[in-house]
């Protein structure tokens, strides 16, 4: 599977992107809410941990998030993706 094809069964293709990179609290709450019913919410994650995409929501998981998973996978000698 390419890396973009899971994009094509994302619960958020139809959604406006600006709600996964707004910094309002209540739309952030509305992009996690999408991606807990997102069939592809795993290769989402893994697709911002390969590019270390800093900001907005993906896969499910806030910057602070996956900051924490960043350095979870380093400490243990894994690599971020």
């Amino acid at each position: 599977m390419e890396i973009e094809d899971w994009r094509l069964d994302a619960a958020c293709a139809d959604t406006d992107r600006d709600l996964f990179y707004s910094e309002e609290v209540h739309d952030m709450r509305a992009a996690l809410n999408i991606c807990a019913a997102c069939p592809v919410v795993a290769p989402c994650l893994e697709t911002a941990m390969r590019y270390r995409d800093r900001f907005g929501v993906w896969g499910g998981t806030t910057e602070t998030e996956r900051r924490r998973i960043f350095r979870q996978r380093r400490g243990d000698g894994r690599q971020a993706a």
